[in-house]
């Protein structure tokens, strides 16, 4: 990986629309990795209404399951790839069976991102600042996401968390050669 920066925040936040403004700055190769499901009428049109804000230099890859299998193949092929968003993926897989190994998936997503060739825009939706929730599947899939986002938190050269559209500076300065120790 050449760089890694993770953008975390409420649903709202601005993370999407920061995310696409630092991907700007990296090459003409750009990858917009979309994990969110049209699966009711007022997501498909959230959906649109995204798509519309993003610059015709960038191609959108719409991937809810198999994210691992899509960094695969936009290796070479990309110089920078946004995710949006990690946390939906995890929430699609736990959707699948809720015995779903997604702590695993979540592995193999960190482990692709560290083998590819472009520059990562991670983005998720951080839901640890609140209550802890009431039940067994939703307190799985919160202890997953947590541990998804230190990880990527510790590997990424920049962090940033969105509150009201403003990015507050969480980490920087990570070089590319502490990445592969």
């Amino acid at each position: 990986m050449k760089e890694l920066i993770f953008l975390l925040g409420g649903t709202g936040s601005g993370k999407s629309e920061y995310a696409i403004s630092l991907g700007e700055n990296f090459g003409p190769r750009k990858y917009y990795l979309a994990t969110a499901q049209a699966l009711d009428e007022e997501t498909a049109m959230r959906i649109e209404h995204q798509k519309k804000t993003r610059s015709s230099n960038w191609i959108t890859l719409e991937e809810a399951i198999k994210v691992t299998d899509a960094f695969g193949f936009l290796n070479r092929r990309a110089d920078v790839v946004v995710i949006d968003c990690v946390s939906r993926w995890l929430s699609h897989l736990l959707m699948i069976r809720n015995d779903y190994d997604i702590a695993g998936e979540a592995e193999a997503l960190i482990s692709a991102i560290k083998r590819v060739d472009f520059t990562v825009i991670a983005v998720s939706n951080e839901i640890n600042c609140g209550m802890v929730p009431s039940d067994p599947i939703s307190r799985r899939y919160a202890d997953i996401l947590s541990q998804t986002h230190r990880t990527l938190a510790s590997l990424a050269n920049e962090v940033y968390f969105m509150v009201a559209g403003i990015p507050m500076v969480v980490k920087t300065g990570k070089s590319s050669k502490d990445l592969n120790s």
